[in-house]
């Protein structure tokens, strides 16, 4: 008996059975899964169970969600995207050492000053970030060596942060600035026993917080406040300065708050730099105004801000030749 003629549906179906007998046998429509969750009284959605055995279901999904969307709407999530990786990298760029030197860019920075780990100025910028200190424990003061303010840059010790740094006016204009240390993150109160040595042109100052009974530890200045180590200010930055700063922290062994329920704690402190006046020009007068300081070469402004501008006179400005000696 001559057998009927099938239908294309059921050729392919066919088709796929011979190229997949495994999976092929093995899979259900979703009414006959219906049909037996019905009878077996249970009331679990077959949609959880395709999901489990079909893993690229959901992403499959995502795609067709994608491809539907208007090109407004994927610019939108490729912005959205964007600044989430932006905040992600500067979250980590803030949380990477122990301590970091920020100039202020948009009134410091664009008029001539700029940082440098070295007093030859071979890299200035407006960031600098000194390295972190992993298993550090307590020391006391005479630990340190005595020429912590004598090498460039990053120089930890083993059990101390150590950094120096350089800060020039080569602008065209001298300038007021506020220099602040501030204690940005701190654990199980390991700032009750923490110093802060700071040297500003050879200068030391030792600051702490203060004893249990409000005056100073000894040798020591007491924080400005809970989150602010200390301010220091210079009213009248003239064009050719440079200021050295050295910064030490560690943990003081003889301080009384040093126990050991503060074994474990960490402490980062953040400096920055800002101008004691603050120019209230509008954001965009201020680009109008840098781009036309470009094109007359009154006052070049780098069109990345990554190099920093040097409107000085009278040659490479050092800490060897800086007017301020």
């Amino acid at each position: 008996m001559k057998e009927p003629k099938k239908s294309r549906k059921e050729k392919r179906k066919d088709r796929a059975r011979r190229r997949h007998p495994k999976n092929y046998d093995t899979l259900l429509r979703i009414e006959e899964l219906e049909k037996i969750l019905a009878e077996s009284g249970s009331d679990l959605d077959p949609e959880t169970i395709v999901s489990m055995y079909m893993p690229r279901r959901r992403l499959k999904r995502l795609g067709a969600m994608l491809l539907s969307l208007d090109r407004m709407h994927l610019c939108l999530l490729g912005l959205l995207f964007a600044l989430f990786i932006m905040f992600f990298f500067a979250f980590m760029q803030e949380k990477m050492g122990n301590f970091t030197i920020n100039l202020n860019r948009l009134e410091m920075y664009r008029k001539g000053i700029s940082i440098a780990a070295d007093g030859d100025f071979t890299d200035p910028t407006a960031r600098l970030t000194a390295g972190s200190l992993e298993d550090a424990t307590n020391i006391s003061l005479e630990d340190l060596p005595e020429d912590l303010d004598q090498i460039d840059g990053a120089h930890n010790g083993k059990n101390y942060v150590a950094y120096t740094y350089y800060l020039r006016n080569a602008g065209k204009e001298d300038v007021g600035y506020r220099a602040s240390v501030r204690l940005s993150n701190c654990t199980k109160g390991a700032e009750e026993a923490v110093r802060v040595a700071l040297w500003r042109n050879g200068v030391r100052t030792i600051y702490a917080e203060p004893a249990k009974d409000g005056e100073p530890e000894e040798n020591c200045v007491n924080f400005k406040d809970h989150n602010t180590v200390c301010e220091i200010v210079e009213e009248n930055f003239q064009v050719g300065n440079v200021d050295k700063y050295t910064i030490v922290v560690w943990m003081e062994g003889e301080d009384p708050e040093c126990v050991d329920a503060i074994i474990g704690g960490s402490v980062e402190f953040a400096m920055s730099i800002d101008a004691l006046a603050e120019d209230d020009t509008n954001l965009l007068v201020k680009f109008i105004q840098d781009i036309r300081d470009t094109l007359t070469g009154d006052k070049p402004i780098s069109a990345w801000g990554t190099t920093a501008p040097d409107y000085y006179q009278e040659g490479e400005l050092t800490w060897k030749n800086r007017r301020n000696q």
